[in-house]
């Protein structure tokens, strides 16, 4: 067993702020079956989900999990409120209530970026009914989204997000074929722009996730470990980066490790010779599924 460990991003104004943490989402929720566009606040749950994690690396507390899958739910909703028409209404599950939501048709908010995280945090949270959904979700509405808002994603993108909607969709030709253009699209050698961000976040998670779907047990551990070490050095190269919350939890490796965890517990063919704190315990082993509705 290898042991990668996390850096810290821990401060201790977080400790105070846990305890408030259920308030905070309650107040950016309030409102939101009369202005469905408050759904964008998915960022904000999201950093709520990470300073629980400072404080609760291992998500050892069941409201880390509240906070978690709180984000989860609410980044989904922002896809589920751009796929339904206005006019039509939608129920999501927010925070542990249902909420009645009023479809928008696509939204600013129904961008690339916004989908990788709700389709990782899915993962993460086992959700598969949600996942589905979101792979059924046009990648065209997400290009159209991103032009509108101003938001600029590179070419490997949107092949990235279709390998991934594939492998959900049961389309193993198209899942290898748009993977592939995804690898060769963000190579910094084939004129794509990011530098450290393609190097030590984009391109691990491919790597990682090429691994998972060609049944590599020895290379998806060999490129965990480096996934894990490339986050690392990302997030520590400088203060200003290692105080960035962002890098408590890398969640496309989370979500892609959840993926193999839960196929070695019911095969016992893929185990994940990692260790480290920048996995979460009981999100990786699902110890809080099942415990409340998500």
């Amino acid at each position: 067993m290898r042991i990668i460990q996390s850096h810290s991003t821990w401060f201790p104004a977080y400790t105070e702020r846990v305890p408030e943490l259920p308030e905070a989402r309650e107040e950016l929720l309030s409102g939101i079956e009369e202005n469905p566009g408050r759904v964008g606040s998915g960022p904000s749950f999201l950093l709520n989900a990470q300073i629980a994690l400072t404080v609760d690396p291992e998500a050892a507390a069941i409201e880390t999990w509240y906070a978690w899958t709180s984000a989860m739910q609410l980044y989904h909703a922002m896809f589920a409120v751009s796929a339904t028409p206005e006019g039509e209404t939608i129920e999501c599950l927010i925070d542990q209530r249902v909420r009645v939501l009023k479809g928008m048709g696509p939204q600013y908010f129904a961008n690339p970026g916004n989908w990788l995280t709700a389709f990782y945090l899915a993962l993460t949270c086992r959700d598969k009914k949600r996942w589905i959904e979101l792979a059924n979700f046009p990648i065209e509405v997400l290009r159209e989204q991103a032009e509108k808002g101003g938001s600029h994603f590179g070419r490997h993108t949107y092949h990235w997000i279709s390998a991934l909607q594939s492998m959900i969709l049961n389309r193993p030709e198209s899942m290898f074929s748009e993977l592939e253009k995804a690898i060769e699209l963000s190579d910094p050698r084939s004129g794509a722009l990011g530098g450290d961000i393609l190097d030590k976040l984009v391109f691990p998670e491919m790597n990682v996730f090429r691994c998972l779907v060609e049944g590599d047990v020895e290379g998806f551990n060999n490129a965990l470990a480096q996934g894990l070490e490339l986050f690392k050095d990302y997030y520590t190269e400088d203060e200003e980066r290692s105080e960035d919350i962002n890098g408590t939890v890398p969640l496309g490796l989370l979500a892609f490790s959840c993926l193999v965890y839960d196929r070695n517990r019911k095969r016992g063919d893929f185990p994940i010779e990692i260790e480290s704190t920048y996995l979460p315990k009981f999100i990786l082993n699902a110890a809080w599924y099942g415990e409340f509705a998500v």
